[in-house]
């Protein structure tokens, strides 16, 4: 498998980047015309808990761990701001739930962890989901203000007359807000160092997120094309996914890890986000 070509982003990896990331509590966001280069924020969006990954075509005692974290990413450029993902929903702060048979847990709210960094929903200017599913648009609705970067194939599988079930409140929440609807790979500042990547299968509009910082360097966000470590190394994905774009949409990735010599992250790995630099704290 092409994964055997680029090393995982592994905790050892990740602590590796400290020295591109400026520590401290409550650290305010710069104004972004004083950013020479992009910053990167990793946000605790939630916890999912699970006690099997056979849906993943993983056996359990080949993963090490079968929860998963569930982070968003904000990345602050001179350009503007952008939201990827909004996890799960601020209002199961402090309230446990369970969802179509996974435990959900919110520690910190969004909102709070971007006032922390001096930020207001309002601030961004940019929103991008990776795709539709319940844990990845929590909080949509609070970013209505931004422009919605969307996939047309995306919006079409959720808003379309081929759509299976009625669109998620959180996302008829964005209907009317301003859109950019894309086909395929998006350059979302014009510098090519914060780009959209089409990688469908999981869902048919799914996307990725690279972004190339000074000093960490490339970065891809992988959103659900992998959900567990062991899938990329033990080349295992849904059953159902085989038959979907997902098989090309991993090649394509690896291809991307390949030319740009980037990390790849795999947002609901819980080894990568144990390590992870969290914000207020920032990758750069």
């Amino acid at each position: 498998m092409l994964a055997t070509l680029v090393t995982l982003a592994s905790s050892s990896l990740v602590r590796a980047e400290l020295s591109g990331a400026d520590g401290g509590a409550g650290l305010a966001a710069p104004p972004r015309s004083e950013l020479r280069s992009p910053r990167l924020y990793v946000l605790d969006c939630g916890t999912i808990r699970s006690d099997s990954a056979e849906e993943y075509g993983l056996a359990r005692n080949e993963v090490a761990d079968t929860n998963m974290a569930d982070p968003c990413f904000l990345v602050v450029h001179r350009r503007g701001i952008l939201l990827f993902d909004t996890g799960l929903a601020d209002r199961i702060a402090g309230h446990p739930t369970v969802l179509e048979g996974y435990g959900l847990e919110v520690t910190t709210p969004l909102r709070a962890q971007l006032a922390a960094i001096g930020l207001r929903p309002g601030d961004v200017t940019h929103l991008a989901l990776s795709h539709s599913h319940f844990d990845h648009i929590g909080n949509a609705p609070e970013f209505a203000g931004a422009t919605w970067i969307a996939q047309k194939a995306e919006l079409d599988s959720v808003f379309g007359p081929g759509a299976r079930e009625p669109p998620p409140p959180e996302l008829q929440a964005l209907a009317r807000s301003r859109k950019q609807v894309i086909q395929g790979d998006h350059d979302v500042f014009g510098d090519g160092t914060v780009m959209l990547l089409l990688t469908p299968g999981h869902t048919p509009g799914h996307q990725s997120l690279y972004v190339k910082l000074t000093r960490t360097g490339g970065v891809v966000i992988s959103g659900d094309l992998y959900h567990h470590d062991e899938e990329r190394t033990l080349d295992r994905m849904p059953a159902e996914e085989r038959a979907t774009a997902t098989p090309a949409s991993r090649r394509k990735i690896e291809t991307v890890l390949a030319r740009k010599h980037a990390q790849l992250w795999i947002g609901h790995s819980t080894a990568f986000f144990r390590s992870a630099v969290k914000s207020p704290r920032w990758y750069d």
